[in-house]
């Protein structure tokens, strides 16, 4: 099949020969082709190609030509994805909006898949980070197991930064997986990509030690294989050494940005004045304060020549240190009322252009309702679709506070799968998250038993990990009990060989109740259930500890 890595003499990929006369096999053969070269896109679009919108434009052409709606506008998400990268992120959303409702209407799964996927990565840039996690859940949840391994982790990657940019935890787990499957894949490219968003994450989170760990990672991937750290990345590799205190190291690490080729090649569209101010700040922290000078001085006339307001108002303040730390606090203090003048007007720019972005995205009543449906979502596991740990949070302590059974009883019952860690180490990482994905599809099928409004409020969640959570409303502690051990039994006599070959599936459950229990916590459920758990584990596994044994 023709690859878009396949020229013609203009540079283009070949496209579909006229078909006016052309029989069943050579229009087969043009739409297989060019079903191989929409892929081909989404998997390179991820990193700034020349000739990545030529390819685009040309593959949407001869779709339109062919009648070929769905592969059309998956290639339009290749463009719209452009726009964004350019800073046209209005024009982006609404693309993937208008896909989207298509994409819905028609059963596309793929497709919306896809344009989640840019919605995501567009409401990153408008600083939504809420709605953009809702984007990333569906984006991850929708992808087919068919897709290229390569997009798979793209969207698990943006879910990850979605995560990590709010400073959840969780976000360490989703980075884990998607790392393995890069790892797995032998991509450099996307390593280096998922090192660098997982080290800035922890930096924003002020885990300074956890990121030095990846960004290591990082350095050494980059050396192993003679792969470049563009500016962006030697950005956060020095932010962390600095805030480490190692200071001489940071620069020293900094230093092949300095080279106008490499600060001219930057990706994020600067021209390397982000890098800049952090090598002036990193050198005012050393006292070094004329060389601090000479790359602030750079900084600000690449934001002038860029129109680069926002790094332009930061420089603002370094400016401020700069003279402070010279003792001149007169300028030092004309420079802070500067950036305190100029930071107001950016901050209301920034405001007014995000609302203008958020109405041409969401000018619809369709649109909005969409949103709001959305929100719901980021309440699920993306893995297995189970509640996640955030719906726990929220949910828990509405039900011990107002129990929906008469009698106030609820179980909360903690269960972990046996050896799992042999499952990833034995088999694959892949296959353990099809036993996770296959755990959680027969913890619904069992489900809560139906006793009416009795078991109204039970729900099954994913904890993280091979830990699942298990809330039965309305039961009493023996019934509750029977139930679990039912949940056990299934478990453990689903056939499970297709999957994991000669290694059993099993699990151990720790349960507790509120039956006799006044002002129950969460937090006290939850612990009486992971002690029982723990004997559970003690006592051999596959089996059930509760109150009634």
């Amino acid at each position: 099949m023709t690859s878009v890595a396949e020229r013609s003499d203009d540079g283009c990929a070949p496209v579909a020969p006229a078909l006016t006369d052309a029989g069943p096999a050579d229009l087969w053969a043009a739409v297989a082709d060019l079903s191989a070269s929409v892929t081909d896109l989404e998997v390179i679009s991820r990193f700034e190609r020349d000739d990545v919108e030529p390819l685009a434009e040309r593959a949407a052409g001869t779709a339109r030509e062919l009648g070929l709606v769905e592969l059309e506008l998956r290639a339009t998400l290749v463009l719209a994805d452009l726009e964004r990268m350019r800073g046209n992120v209005a024009v982006a959303g609404r693309r993937a909006q208008d896909v989207l409702r298509w994409a819905a209407e028609n059963e596309a799964p793929q497709l919306q898949a896809r344009a989640h996927f840019l919605l995501a990565g567009a409401f990153q840039e408008l600083g939504d980070l809420s709605r953009a996690l809702e984007h990333a859940v569906r984006s991850a949840e929708l992808l087919g197991d068919d897709a290229r391994a390569e997009v798979r982790v793209d969207h698990h990657a943006r879910l990850a930064d979605c995560l990590g940019l709010q400073g959840d935890l969780a976000a360490r787990e989703r980075y884990d997986h998607v790392l393995a499957l890069a790892e797995d894949l032998g991509d450099v490219d996307r390593q280096v990509l998922v090192l660098n968003n997982r080290a800035y994450c922890e930096t924003l989170c002020g885990s300074y030690d956890e990121a030095l760990v990846w960004i290591t990672r990082l350095q050494a991937l980059s050396e192993a294989h003679h792969v470049p750290l563009r500016v962006g990345r030697l950005d956060t590799l020095g932010r962390v050494l600095m805030e480490l205190d190692r200071l001489e190291e940071a620069e020293d690490a900094m230093l092949p940005g300095l080279h106008p080729e490499v600060l001219d090649a930057s990706l994020d569209g600067d021209g390397g004045a982000d890098f800049l101010l952090t090598l002036a700040e990193l050198r005012r922290r050393r006292g070094h304060l004329a060389p601090a000078q000479e790359v602030l001085d750079e900084c600000v006339r690449r934001c002038e020549r860029y129109g680069l307001t926002s790094i332009r108002v930061r420089a603002r303040r370094e400016q401020a240190e700069l003279h402070a730390a010279a003792g001149s606090y007169r300028e030092a203090f004309e420079g802070y009322r500067l950036y305190s003048d100029e930071l107001n007007d950016l901050q209301s720019a920034e405001r007014d252009a995000r609302a203008r972005a958020l109405q041409a995205m969401y000018e619809t009543t369709e649109a909005r309702q969409q949103s709001l449906r959305y929100r719901e979502l980021s309440l699920r596991d993306p893995l297995t679709g189970l509640y996640n740990r955030r719906f726990v949070d929220d949910q828990l302590p509405r039900l011990l506070a107002e129990p929906a059974s008469a009698d106030g009883e609820v179980t909360v019952a903690l269960l972990d799968l046996d050896h799992f860690k042999r499952i990833n180490d034995e088999c694959s990482h892949e296959t353990g998250d099809r036993v996770l994905r296959t755990v959680a599809d027969v913890l619904q099928e069992v489900g809560p038993p139906s006793e009416g409004e009795r078991s109204s409020g039970s729900f099954v969640a994913r904890l993280g990990g091979e830990e699942f959570l298990l809330v039965l409303v309305g039961l009493a502690p023996t019934a509750a009990a029977r139930h679990l051990d039912e949940v056990r039994t299934a478990l453990s006599v689903h056939p499970w060989a297709p999957v994991t070959g000669d290694l059993p599936v099993t699990v151990s459950i720790g349960a507790a109740s509120t039956d006799g229990l006044i002002s129950p916590t969460p937090s006290d459920m939850l612990a009486r259930a992971d002690a029982r758990l723990y004997t559970a584990k003690r006592q051999g596994r596959n089996r059930v500890v509760s109150e009634t044994g």
